[in-house]
């Protein structure tokens, strides 16, 4: 069964990390450099070592890759948002070849 929530609910920590942790398992599926702080709780992803890392956090229920925060995607749909994020990825760095 899908979950479903309000995208202004609040997330507890625990939340947070289990649905980032998701998130690093999709990223890596697409070849992505994952590391994830479950301090914070955030994960950083690049497609080589010598690309720069992009930060991800959840906010109102939806993971931010920007600060600016117009790169946004529901936390429910966890596969949209890898897709999201690959895509800015090779848009941003070139062709994402390590």
């Amino acid at each position: 069964m899908e979950r479903e929530t309000h995208p202004y609910r609040t997330w507890s920590h625990v939340q947070k990390v289990d649905r980032l942790t998701e998130l690093c398992r999709e990223l890596i599926k697409r070849g992505i450099r994952v590391e994830m702080s479950d301090a914070r709780p955030a994960l950083s992803a690049r497609f080589s070592l010598t690309t720069p890392r992009l930060s991800v956090q959840m906010v109102d229920g939806a993971f931010v890759w920007r600060r600016d925060d117009t790169d946004r995607h529901a936390a429910d749909d966890v596969p949209g948002a890898a897709h999201r994020i690959a895509d800015f990825l090779k848009a941003r760095d070139g062709s994402g070849a390590s």
